[in-house]
């Protein structure tokens, strides 16, 4: 297999593997138990492990066609991950558990439970010590879980959050400083990791962001209204290898790119299509992949925020996507 891949799964219920370099398919996966809802790559592009209803599935790669691990679930899985190293992987979803596992005499067992039940762990993300996990609830929750000593920490929210408002998606930045994470309501928020608070963002370095006691990294508009980063729901944000740039997707048919330091807004992807669910950075960061409903996985110039191509082989919306030695998030 290429040293770089790039995986996405589609309501057609096939995953695909490519080949970043050139655009070709690799190879495709039959996963014929409904939606996929996360994807995720070991660092070396050996192992894929999928999150869907009920079930963790695990591949070989360079097979691609048995898994070679199966795990059995209550509910939804929301949410998969592996450590960077490969050693052990994670898992969350809509029975409110995250769960860390480890191969043990050829069998996944999971070593670690954390429960928010009745709450669900809609993500979870590694810090880049790979002793602390990130963790966000539809309860509205941002908990950093320490999986060695089995201690926590609540991070603070802002106080105006909308009503049934809650972090979708997390990303750690490379060196590990900051968090970033979008709400169901398209809203960015940062905290700094290591104060465990929400990062001040300075009035006298932009214009259009507010900053006080109840507001962090809103966008306003012209008549000092409070609007969203995104139009709609929330799915995805993305740190780029460098750190010095977030990729946010939504519901809506826009895709934005915002300076990492300040939030400002630097560019704006036009897909033509509705839900975004996954807008990820090429290893380089040069290039950004997204893709939603239209079935087409798009691939846009970072620097100029133009299309330069398109991968087509889905029949239906796709809805999730990875990239193996991605940034750690």
């Amino acid at each position: 297999m290429p040293e770089n891949l790039l995986v996405s799964a589609s309501y057609d219920q096939t995953i695909k593997i490519w080949n970043i370099a050139d655009g070709r398919m690799e190879a495709t996966i039959q996963h014929n138990e409904g939606q996929v809802n996360a994807l995720s790559l070991t660092t070396n592009g050996r192992d894929l492990a999928l999150g869907a209803w009920q079930k963790v599935r695990i591949y070989d790669v360079s097979m691609s066609k048995d898994p070679k691990a199966t795990i059995d679930l209550p509910k939804n899985v929301t949410v998969v991950g592996f450590e960077i190293s490969g050693r052990w992987m994670y898992t969350g979803g809509d029975d409110g558990a995250c769960r860390i596992w480890e191969m043990r005499s050829n069998q996944l067992v999971a070593n670690r439970t954390l429960s928010f039940t009745p709450a669900q762990v809609t993500s979870m993300v590694p810090h880049v010590n790979q002793t602390e996990m990130f963790i966000s609830t539809n309860a509205g929750q941002v908990i950093v879980w320490d999986v060695t000593s089995n201690e926590t920490h609540q991070l603070p929210m802002p106080e105006k959050l909308g009503l049934l408002e809650s972090v979708q998606k997390l990303s750690v930045r490379p060196d590990g400083k900051r968090l970033s994470g979008i709400t169901n309501r398209g809203r960015l928020l940062c905290w700094d990791v290591k104060t465990r608070q929400i990062d001040p963002v300075p009035n006298n370095r932009f214009d259009n962001i507010i900053q006080n006691d109840k507001w962090y990294g809103t966008l306003i508009n012209k008549d000092n209204e409070d609007c969203r980063l995104n139009n709609g729901y929330g799915l995805s944000c993305r740190y780029s290898s460098d750190g010095s740039h977030i990729v946010a997707s939504s519901s809506g048919p826009d895709i934005h790119v915002f300076n990492a330091e300040t939030l400002r807004q630097v560019a704006t992807l036009r897909t033509d299509c509705e839900w975004n669910w996954d807008a990820i950075f090429s290893p380089d960061g040069k290039h950004i992949f997204s893709g939603g409903s239209d079935a087409k996985i798009k691939v846009w110039e970072t620097a100029t925020a133009s299309r330069v191509t398109h991968y087509e082989g889905h029949v239906k919306p796709i809805t999730a996507m990875c990239i193996n030695n991605p940034p750690p998030n």
